[in-house]
């Protein structure tokens, strides 16, 4: 209790100073006096106004050390309307911890933030900050690398067009310590939480399965490698994880990696699909490659598990560096695929072995071709990047005053950097670079063929075959053309032989012939087999592929 009030009364104390240094500052024509010659009075966009008793080189806190005490407000008059330098906070008045954010992107001159909102205890106090789910783990992303200011918020949106959560996005203008800092992206921390990345709380105390099971995250990056491979635990943290359940989550992995060395990798019932999430790498793999970025797979990569699932690719995070804005590992090239990228470091060799399996390969193929239809069409994402643009068209003049960039060599630069003077001409160097990008992945993917083709075992009265839809859900439809009239019997197995439903027999007549059969019995996704007899001798057979929510 007398540590509460002892803290209670610092905060007290350091609250009075940041007010007086707010009251003391000068204001002309509405217009905040600031540490540098950007003229600053009013935004359409969210203003962020950080008061912290300290320089930024002092929030650069080793990990597990506490954040800096500061003062967040926020001036948000809603959607549509200004936002006036000289206004008191309205949406958010409080506290906060704060410190640097990122690894590389911590070295330049703009710097990124973490922020934890609290209460005047310096406690966690879970707010709704411009929309977003109440939480108090903040990012605000100072995308000094990426001029455009659209790539993270771009691969956020196209990842939770898959239905997967992805952090959300909000563009705002931040004040630090009286200096005008530029835009920002606001971000939801990765965390677990009902309102970010559902999963189950892992109590220390729990280490019995089925309790063990999840939930858990960990991210692959070079940077760390607390739980080896260069796995970083997340959730639980890693100091404060019971050390059965840093075993669990290492062997499980582990146990994944292990089936992807083997020969028999692709197995229906004991490869890659008993360890993950197949169609959760899927759409990891489709929204790294379709913007190209240069840390994928190796940097940043998040996985999950809960305690009733198997491993989960994502959240995706961190994409500022792709769409052609690197020269790592090349110099902006729009073809070639990321995951078998000879140049890139510390790429997880399961990606590219995972891709040369046919059916893997394939479900890409058609979960692109599906998003590529709905959507993920061409004119649907370059709206969304230009309703962005829109937005910044103001607040981009203030921050290239502030910071000015384009045109000039900051760091892995690629052909043609220097003659990107304007925004404007970033924006379009990105759209670009995304539509030929997506261009060349429709035809690259459009060479994967089934693998569940159909073969010919004997002559029969059939003129031809056609089994659709393959990948397929709770139906498949036979269409058979016969040359005269036969008896036809369906049947459907596993892979390794067992009958799954019982034979469906009917009667064929010249021509046209189509049988609708129901899967309802295949409960899980995975390969399949089926036979067709006609005058019950053997004459086709041919694999499905069973996937749910199709």
């Amino acid at each position: 209790m007398k540590n509460k009030i002892l803290l209670f009364l610092v905060s007290l104390w350091f609250g009075i100073q940041i007010f007086a240094q707010s009251e003391s500052s000068d204001h002309t024509e509405g217009s905040l006096i600031l540490k540098n010659a950007v003229s600053f009075t009013s935004s359409n966009l969210p203003i962020f106004v950080i008061n912290v008793d300290s320089d930024i080189e002092e929030l650069d806190i080793p990990s597990g050390q506490p954040k800096k005490t500061g003062r967040l407000g926020i001036i948000y008059n809603g959607q549509g309307q200004r936002n006036n330098i000289k206004d008191n906070p309205n949406h958010y008045d409080g506290f906060i911890g704060i410190e640097l954010h990122g690894n590389s992107t911590r070295g330049f001159p703009k710097k990124p933030f973490r922020i934890e909102t609290r209460n005047s205890l310096g406690e966690n106090r879970n707010v709704s900050l411009l929309g977003m789910p109440s939480e108090n783990d903040w990012v605000l992303r100072s995308s000094y690398l990426d001029h455009t200011f659209i790539r993270n918020p771009i691969a956020m949106h196209m990842s939770r067009l898959t239905g997967r959560w992805a952090s959300r996005c909000r563009l705002v203008e931040l004040v630090f310590n009286d200096e005008y800092m530029g835009i920002y992206v606001l971000m939801e921390k990765i965390k677990r939480d009902k309102g970010r990345l559902d999963i189950a709380k892992l109590n220390p105390d729990e280490v019995i399965f089925p309790d063990i099971a999840g939930g858990y995250i960990y991210e692959i990056t070079g940077f760390k490698n607390n739980i080896g491979q260069s796995r970083y635990l997340r959730y639980p943290k890693y100091d404060e994880a019971a050390p059965e359940q840093i075993n669990y989550i290492r062997q499980f992995d582990d146990s994944f990696r292990d089936v992807m060395n083997s020969p028999h990798y692709d197995d229906e019932s004991e490869g890659y699909a008993a360890w993950i999430d197949v169609n959760s790498f899927v759409d990891e793999l489709i929204v790294q490659e379709a913007v190209r970025n240069s840390d994928a797979y190796g940097w940043s990569a998040y996985f999950h598990k809960d305690k009733d699932s198997r491993i989960i690719a994502g959240p995706v995070w961190d994409f500022d560096q792709s769409a052609g804005n690197s020269s790592y590992p090349d110099d902006g090239v729009v073809t070639g695929w990321m995951f078998s990228h000879p140049s890139t470091n510390n790429t997880p060799f399961f990606w590219e072995k995972l891709f040369e399996d046919p059916v893997f390969a394939y479900k890409v193929r058609h979960r692109w071709e599906e998003l590529r239809n709905r959507v993920y069409k061409t004119s649907r994402l370059v709206a969304y990047i230009d309703s962005i643009a829109d937005m910044l068209s103001e607040a981009q003049e203030r921050e290239f005053d502030k910071w000015p960039v384009l045109g000039q060599f900051v760091w892995r630069e690629t052909s043609g950097y220097e003659f990107r003077y304007t925004y404007y001409d970033e924006v379009n160097y990105l759209k670009n670079f995304l539509i030929k990008r997506w261009a060349w992945m429709d035809l690259e993917l459009g060479k994967i063929e089934n693998p569940a083709s159909t073969f010919a075992l004997r002559d029969s009265a059939l003129n031809d075959l056609i089994v659709y839809p393959n990948p397929v859900n709770d139906h498949v439809v036979f269409e058979l053309n016969s040359h005269n009239t036969a008896t036809a019997k369906v049947l459907i197995y596993s892979v390794t032989g067992a009958k799954l439903q019982p034979a469906v027999v009917f009667e064929l007549v010249p021509g046209n012939n189509t049988l609708m059969l129901s899967l309802t019995r295949l409960k899980k996704p995975g390969i399949y087999l089926y036979k067709i007899l006609i005058d019950y001798e053997p004459a086709y057979t041919g694999r499905l592929v069973k996937v749910n929510d199709l």
